[in-house]
C-alpha cells in the first residue's frame, strides 16, 4: 500500500520511493521469470519452431548473451540448457541474498 499521510514534501518522497521499490521488483520478477522459462524450454527440449518457444527463448536472448562471451559457456549441462543459462539463473536466485546480507538491522 502506498503511503497516504499528510501532504508534504516527504509524503511525496516515500510515495515516490514506494513507487521505485515496487518497480523494481517488476522487473526483477519478470527477467527471473524469463530467464526460468528459458531453462524450462531447454531442459525439456521443446522445438524453437512452437511460436510460444520461439518467443521465450528471442525474448529472453538478450539476457544471456552477455554471460556467452566466456568460451565454456557454450558447454551444454541438461537437455539443452547451457552453462550460460545456469550461470543467469543462478546470478538471480543470488542477487536477493546478497540485498537482505546488506541490509543495516536497527
Amino acid at each position: 500500500m502506498i503511503y497516504q499521510g499528510r501532504s508534504s514534501r516527504s509524503a511525496a518522497n516515500i510515495a515516490r520511493s514506494q513507487l521505485a521499490v515496487r518497480l523494481g521488483i517488476a522487473v526483477y520478477a519478470a527477467v527471473c521469470c524469463a530467464v526460468a522459462l528459458r531453462c524450462t524450454v531447454l531442459t525439456l527440449a521443446l522445438p524453437a519452431s512452437v511460436w510460444s518457444v520461439g518467443t521465450i527463448l528471442s525474448i529472453s536472448s538478450p539476457l544471456i548473451v552477455p554471460l556467452s562471451v566466456v568460451p565454456p559457456a557454450s558447454r551444454v549441462v541438461v537437455g539443452a540448457v547451457t552453462l550460460s543459462d545456469l550461470t543467469a539463473m543462478l546470478l538471480l536466485l543470488a542477487l536477493p541474498l546478497a540485498l537482505v546480507g546488506r541490509r543495516q538491522r536497527p
